[in-house]
């Protein structure tokens, strides 16, 4: 599989690009400063214990906000951009995070959050409205976001547009699954750690990234057939 390392030549972001992302950053960190990394680690691990859920799929991480800024710079400046609306979609979706940093980096119809788990889903509706409240009164126009309680699986995205998969953790089964899963020729998707084994998909790029846990290997990657 032939893609561009993140040791050949990543993109640098300008001044101008570097500012508006900090502008940015400070209204993520005004709508998620209450909820910290640890609150939601520890609501996951107190979940996963009292259900007595023992995959590690469950594991808790989080990508940092100019993590995503970065990748989303990288594909505006080098593979076309992300089309304007369209629907966002991070499957496990967590406190949710980066459902609330793709509000605010780009311009999607609306962005969707979907979490298995009961505490970090209750999290997320905190967060939404912190959101709602904040973005409502100074953006004339901004993202829907919504956040479901469900088995991401069993509710599918096929009409996402743009997808992430904080997937480090994931079974080879569950990346298999979301490779296969329907949806149309041209939608992106960035992986954690793990590429989408599939003709179906080509890897534009891959970038070592901040996480809560350290670094990771994200994957830029895009439907290219069915």
């Amino acid at each position: 599989m032939d893609f561009l390392n993140e040791s050949d030549n990543p993109y640098i972001l300008s001044d101008e690009s570097k500012l508006e992302l900090n502008r940015r950053g400070a209204i993520f960190n005004q709508i998620v400063g209450d909820w910290t990394y640890e609150i939601a680690k520890n609501a996951s691990k107190a979940e996963r214990t009292s259900c007595s859920i023992k995959s590690s799929t469950f594991v808790y991480g989080e990508i940092d906000f100019y993590s995503i800024g970065e990748v989303f710079e990288t594909i505006k400046n080098r593979y076309g951009g992300i089309p304007s609306g369209g629907v966002f979609y991070d499957l496990g979706s967590g406190s949710g995070k980066c459902v609330i940093a793709a509000a605010l980096l780009h311009n999607f119809q609306k962005c969707v959050g979907l979490e298995l788990l009961h505490s970090l889903y209750d999290i997320s509706l905190n967060m939404k409205e912190k959101y709602d409240e904040i973005i409502g009164r100074s953006e004339a126009c901004h993202a829907e976001v919504i956040f479901e309680n469900v088995d991401m699986f069993e509710r599918g995205w096929a009409d996402a547009d743009f997808i992430f998969a904080n997937s480090t953790c994931y079974s080879p089964d569950m990346m298999r699954r979301i490779s296969d899963f329907p949806v149309k020729i041209g939608t992106w998707i960035l992986t954690t750690s793990w590429v989408l084994e599939s003709s179906k998909w080509t890897v534009h790029e891959t970038i070592t990234k901040k996480m809560s846990w350290g670094e990771a290997t994200v994957y830029i990657q895009q439907k290219i057939s069915n």
